[in-house]
């Protein structure tokens, strides 16, 4: 193997490879990544087993890339990625001289490091044909994401609960994640006919937007064991979560009692002033709720407290005194990107729903918490 490629492509190519790298791989050749060099092109691949990654480099007419001899060869991605950062040259030059010893130089820096054999790495599967493909926005992805994923839970004691289930049918797509304590719910519009339920760990949905940021497009194929983004020359494979994910649909009311308008800005910062006052772990904020103000209260009992009023915009029902948490209920509006937001409430044991008025495409909805104070 021997190529002569642009730092900059390569450097690219290897920081999005990176992501699928786990420091705890269960096969040795899983730490590194997979570099195939072709007559007119140059593969990337990485994997930790449960996302995986493929990026090719097409060789063009700006010698960005030049391929001499045609090879493969599995080169660890913490030295690889340290060496090619820290050459200063324009270009790169790629060599393999002896077995797996692997030359890589550029400017007036040269390195040496031993890489395994390619034959070591397992076959992944990219191919998107069989799968019934899809495209979608990337930015409607992504908001799908922002506005869903961070309700998922961060325990594996109930490893379904870590992922976004998405679900088609009728022509949308409706993404819900939970940890039992709080919900995010987004519904979205698709001119596809699609029809499929699976549910994918929102860590590696949060690692495909972070990848996919300066594209317009992503394309979607999904079949029973992963679910595949593909856009410009990479691919990324994340695995589905195999447990059925709990119907979330039945938990959202239906009716309310109380409902409350208010400017998210100004909860925003009232709830994120009480955030560093904790008890038992949590930060618990309490709300008295009337036609004229908020009074929002957290507790230490033992050492802090402390207390905001926020003005209503608009309030329909009867006073309300209901505890929740307040990085939950912070995390809920700041899901929402307006001014105002509307909070229904049907007392004081049962969920709140946060949402936009007159706009039900996404809720959140908070369990509250019951106090003695």
């Amino acid at each position: 193997m021997n190529f002569k490629i642009s730092k900059r492509e390569f450097l690219d190519a290897l920081s999005v490879s990176s992501r699928a790298i786990s420091s705890t791989t269960p096969l040795p050749s899983l730490s590194g990544i997979k570099i195939t060099a072709a007559q007119d092109s140059l593969i990337l691949i990485s994997s930790d087993s449960n996302i995986s990654i493929r990026i090719m480099i097409a060789g063009s007419d700006d010698n960005t890339l030049t391929v001499k001899e045609p090879g493969e060869i599995v080169i660890d991605s913490r030295y690889i990625l340290e060496i090619v950062r820290k050459i200063d040259g324009e270009f790169i030059n790629f060599e393999i001289i002896d077995g797996t010893l692997v030359k890589i130089s550029g400017g007036n820096s040269e390195f040496k490091v031993n890489a395994m054999d390619a034959s070591e790495y397992p076959m992944i599967n990219f191919d998107l044909f069989n799968s019934q493909p899809f495209r979608i926005e990337t930015s409607l992805l992504k908001q799908i994401v922002d506005e869903t994923a961070f309700a998922c839970s961060d325990k594996e004691t109930r490893p379904v609960l870590t992922g976004v289930n998405l679900k088609a049918a009728d022509h949308k797509i409706h993404a819900n994640a939970t940890d039992s304590y709080r919900l995010a719910s987004k519904t979205v519009n698709v001119d596809a006919d699609l029809n499929f339920n699976v549910t994918v760990p929102a860590k590696y949905l949060n690692e495909v937007c972070h990848s996919i940021a300066n594209q317009e497009e992503v394309t979607i194929a999904i079949d029973a064991q992963k679910i595949s983004f593909s856009f410009g020359n990479i691919i990324i494979n994340t695995r589905l979560l195999d447990d059925e994910f709990p119907d979330t649909v039945r938990l959202i009311p239906t009716t309310h009692q109380q409902r409350l308008k208010v400017s998210a800005r100004e909860m925003i910062n009232a709830i994120d002033r009480t955030l560093f006052i904790k008890s038992d772990g949590k930060n618990t904020i309490k709300m008295d709720i009337n036609n004229e103000r908020i009074e929002l209260t957290s507790t230490n009992q033992s050492v802090i407290s402390s207390f905001e009023e926020i003005r209503v915009i608009d309030y329909e029902g009867t006073p309300l005194e209901i505890s929740c948490s307040g990085k939950y209920l912070q995390d809920a509006i700041k899901a929402f990107d307006t001014d105002e937001v509307v909070i229904d409430f049907s007392g004081e044991l049962r969920p709140m729903v946060v949402k936009k008025e007159d706009d039900d495409s996404l809720i959140q909805l908070i369990s509250p918490v019951r106090t003695y104070r």
